[in-house]
């Protein structure tokens, strides 16, 4: 039996086949110093209302990926998963970048190292 080609979402579809790859492709773009929520990458792609699956593809990413996960944060500008070892990691890699992360998880002056991606193609910030 011959297998088929995968399909491309349906028209109006945000999560489907190639979902992460298209997530990955975006947190590529973040540069270095800039955070971005997993809402503004949801939104990027076409719907805000997934940005949980935007923080799937990122969980699912193998250990040694390049792209920047530690770069998104949640809406309120904070890092993922407080209190665990992968916000210890996301926060002290921020900081290597040099966003300050407050003992709190917070993203300092979070609205201006904040990276939005302008008309859902290309990024920038406001």
């Amino acid at each position: 039996m011959a297998r088929s080609a995968p399909r491309s979402p349906e028209p109006g579809r945000v999560v489907g086949p190639g979902f992460h790859a298209r997530v990955h492709e975006r947190v590529r773009q973040v540069p270095p110093g800039w955070v971005t929520s997993y809402g503004d990458v949801a939104a990027a792609l076409g719907a805000r209302s997934v940005a949980r699956h935007v923080g799937f593809a990122l969980a699912a990413l193998p250990a040694g990926s390049d792209v920047p996960w530690h770069r998104v944060v949640t809406a309120r500008g904070t890092v993922a998963a407080l209190g665990s070892s992968v916000a210890r990691t996301q926060a002290r890699r921020l900081r290597a970048e040099g966003v300050r992360v407050a003992p709190n998880g917070r993203v300092q002056e979070f609205s201006r190292r904040r990276w939005l991606f302008l008309d859902g193609t290309s990024p920038g910030q406001w």
